[in-house]
């Protein structure tokens, strides 16, 4: 499979900034606010430090990848998919591959060729930037959102307006993995298992409702008094 990418002509500064945007319909998983601190600032030891409060929420997406394999081996690697159509339709977008990929080469279950699908879901920190949902007129049904990464740009404190100490860190807010390449799929299955299979992970990993993750740390704390 070989796909053709044109360079884009574009400055540095253009293309971090660009970088740092996400256009998503994908669910916010959770939220928290945060004390933060631009990761460039300059602190004195003793000194207090001012912080930034905001609300931070981590946006949940899925990238899925066929892998071409023989035996154990992966020979080749397929499409790689984002969610494009919608929260988890990286792995639709790869189980329809896998599909046209089995009849073409004539697999089965018990062939030593196999297909398989590989899927990670991570949590990246963002600020919501617009309260309105993005509409294009290709999609109307869709409710795009944008947001600004947190990452890089910040970094964050526990305690604002005291100084840095061992008992006041400053962290940096960086993307949480929640699943790790794992293979969620193969042409080794059964062929009345191949819709169940999908259905049961992405089951597993739909998102109902942003969790409060400060009321959920404060819930857990009475409970371990």
């Amino acid at each position: 499979m070989h796909y053709d990418c044109k360079p884009v002509q574009n400055s540095i500064k253009q293309k971090l900034d660009f970088m740092k945007k996400i256009l998503s319909y994908c669910p916010i998983a959770a939220f928290e606010t945060m004390h933060l601190v631009p990761a460039n600032f300059q602190f004195q030891p003793g000194k207090a430090v001012s912080a930034l409060t905001a609300k931070v929420c981590w946006l949940q997406e899925t990238e899925s990848t066929v892998l071409l394999c023989h035996g154990e081996q992966i020979a080749k690697y397929g499409g790689r998919y984002g969610d494009t159509e919608g929260y988890l339709s990286a792995v639709d977008q790869a189980y329809r591959e896998s599909k046209q990929l089995i009849n073409s080469y004539q697999l089965n279950s018990k062939s030593r060729d196999n297909i398989q699908i590989q899927v990670s879901i991570v949590r990246t920190p963002v600020f919501e930037l617009f309260s309105q949902d993005i509409k294009f007129s290709w999609d109307r049904n869709a409710n795009w959102r944008q947001y600004d990464r947190v990452a890089h740009d910040w970094m964050q404190i526990q305690y604002p307006d005291q100084p840095i100490s061992n008992h006041n860190v400053v962290r940096p807010v960086k993307p949480i993995v929640m699943v790790d390449q794992k293979v969620i799929w193969s042409s080794r299955l059964e062929e009345n298992q191949y819709l169940d299979t999908v259905r049961d992970f992405k089951d597993q990993w739909t998102v109902n409702e942003a969790i409060d993750l400060e009321f959920q740390n404060e819930q857990q704390n009475v409970k371990t008094v």
